[in-house]
């Protein structure tokens, strides 16, 4: 199956029940917090990118990252499946949490994200591909190890230009060309 995860923020009714399971957030513009206060949920989908279905969908207040999130749809992978992420999923947590899982994933970079991402965007060439080893950065290993994942991971970064003619980077656990 191809599968894709994303997530995204939903304002919700203003009644008490509401709040109290979600919160509020304050709206605030150039000018400071305006007093003007809603709940607001994160929603993310697993979703069957082929069979056009939902396979699972989570709905949680909007303080809970849509990484932390992703991890609770891994229960619905199965064997051979390849998801797609976007930029924000885009770590090194979850790319080892996918290897550890033994499950493929392929995800857009940021042009600021890693090191192998932002020397491709540098090249500005489509149809470069190459594996590299990450180390886990110091300030999640403490994390990563008591997650019984590893500390470091290989993946391929791999380089396309789109039709609008912007350049794309994507890092995969699939290491295959």
């Amino acid at each position: 199956r191809l599968l894709a995860i994303d997530s995204s923020l939903v304002r919700l009714p203003n009644s008490p029940d509401i709040v109290q399971a979600f919160g509020v957030i304050a709206v605030s513009n150039q000018t400071g917090v305006t007093g003007t206060e809603y709940p607001q949920a994160r929603i993310s989908v697993l979703y069957d990118v082929l069979n056009r279905i939902g396979l699972d969908a989570r709905l949680e207040p909007s303080t809970v990252g849509e990484v932390d999130l992703a991890f609770d749809h891994f229960t619905h992978f199965a064997k051979r499946d390849v998801t797609l992420v976007d930029r924000g999923f885009t770590g090194y947590g979850l790319l080892a949490h996918f290897i550890q899982a033994n499950q493929d994933v392929v995800a857009r970079c940021s042009s600021g994200s890693f090191l192998a991402a932002q020397e491709l965007f540098r090249l500005n060439r489509a149809g470069h591909s190459k594996r590299v080893r990450l180390w886990a950065p110091a300030d999640q290993r403490a994390t990563l190890l008591a997650l019984g994942l590893p500390l470091q991971i290989v993946v391929r970064f791999v380089s396309l230009r789109l039709s609008t003619g912007e350049l794309e980077v994507l890092v995969t656990t699939l290491l295959d060309e």
